[in-house]
């Protein structure tokens, strides 16, 4: 744990909120267990947290898989100490300060759950749960036992979305009208599943179950953006089916239980909304994967670019006030479009040619929030909130009611 509350600047205050990290130099690494060895720990997750400048910040002490030969396989290609086929042997290790849970999302609630009741820290990846009911036990445990949770995606971190909430904060663009976000092309052949043995042939089918589906697997990022600019919805509505009821990897044929098409309408109130898209279709270059606009009576934003490792945009679109994209933290390109003037926290150059910084990025905010006693941006509030989004949107869906949101953030 921290030995020292000494932390360097990685964010100006001129430009919003104060990111930090602590200078590792100064810190002994927070001890970690992950559990879950699916294709986003061994693709992402634990390349990069293999690097020299993570094992100062996280000592990973432990892994666990329900299958327990990938469990040790991966402890073996990655040189983790222990491995474990029961997550509740690892949760149990007292030298155990965070658990990461990058399980399948219908196992996030009863894990992050077990974890919390054993007075450890959690990073969940999304969805943080399949219900609203889940997400809020999780945050109300954490928040009761003074203890870290930290709920993927951090989308907040990234300092495009600063900059659009800036703008958006600032008036720049005026009385905001809609906003818009998507992330088509659900697929899913990653390396992990076209090789052979524990590491190489990686079941995808997870993802085709009921608690699976574009909504909560990548739809979720945007509803993050989206909420983080424009501050929590009020009321839910969509449309949304199945396409395609049947999947194949390999030879295994795999029943298509959740919808992979999904429109949902968001009243933020006051004439405000979004439509947010989930779907298994392609994408193309006017409607990338990650892509985002926002619009007002004064000004839009509207995304160009998005970096694909860490579906985060890199150039965007601003009509604005003149001087305000600056000074929301933007720097022009000079043929009428705007960059970034930083990328994410903690995230190197090396780190950036890693799959899955983003992530990296998440776990070192989770680690940063545990040794400064401070409160996630990347918060299980926010996290809960967008469940209950995609909770009461397939309600709604079913229905044809619009559903009203009870959750903040």
């Amino acid at each position: 744990m921290a030995e020292t509350n000494q932390v360097v600047q990685s964010a100006s205050t001129e430009t919003g909120p104060l990111l930090t990290t602590h200078d590792s130099r100064l810190t002994t690494p927070v001890r970690a267990g992950l559990i879950g060895c699916g294709s986003l720990s061994l693709i992402g997750i634990l390349p990069q947290l293999s690097e020299p400048d993570a094992k100062r910040r996280v000592e990973l002490a432990a892994v666990c898989d329900v299958n327990e030969e990938r469990a040790r396989e991966t402890a073996s290609r990655f040189g983790v100490p222990h491995a474990y086929g029961d997550a509740q042997e690892l949760i149990d290790r007292e030298d155990i300060d965070l658990v990461l849970v990058i399980t399948p999302i219908e196992y996030h609630h009863p894990i992050a759950m077990a974890a919390l009741r054993a007075g450890k820290h959690v990073y969940v990846q999304k969805t943080m749960a399949t219900t609203y009911a889940e997400a809020r036990e999780m945050v109300e445990t954490a928040r009761e036992r003074g203890l870290t949770l930290v709920a993927a995606p951090g989308q907040m971190l990234a300092p495009a979305m600063q900059a659009m909430k800036r703008l958006v904060d600032a008036g720049a663009l005026g009385d905001v009208y809609w906003a818009w976000g998507n992330t088509g092309g659900w697929h899913h052949d990653e390396p992990t599943r076209r090789g052979e043995g524990a590491l190489g042939a990686v079941d995808p089918s997870w993802y085709y179950r009921a608690a699976g589906g574009p909504l909560r697997d990548v739809t979720v990022y945007v509803l993050h953006s989206l909420t983080g600019i424009l501050g929590p919805a009020q009321r839910v509505t969509a449309m949304s089916g199945i396409r395609a009821p049947m999947r194949h990897w390999r030879d295994k044929a795999i029943p298509v239980e959740v919808d992979d098409n999904s429109l949902l309408l968001l009243d933020f109130g006051g004439a405000t909304f979004a439509m947010a898209g989930g779907q298994s279709s392609r994408t193309g270059p006017l409607m990338q994967w990650g892509a985002m606009g926002v619009y007002g009576s004064g000004g839009a934003i509207e995304t160009l670019e998005i970096e694909p490792l860490s579906g985060h945009p890199t150039r965007l679109s601003v009509a604005a006030h003149d001087g305000a994209a600056e000074r929301g933290g933007l720097r022009p390109l000079g043929d009428g479009t705007y960059g970034l003037t930083g990328w994410l926290p903690y995230v190197t150059e090396t780190h950036a040619a890693i799959p899955e910084p983003h992530v990296y990025a998440d776990i070192l905010h989770a680690v940063d929030c545990i040794e400064l006693g401070k409160p996630p941006l990347v918060s299980g509030e926010h996290g809960a909130h967008v469940v209950e989004i995609i909770e009461k949107g397939y309600l709604a869906a079913r229905t044809g009611q619009t559903q009203t949101l009870e959750s903040r953030f």
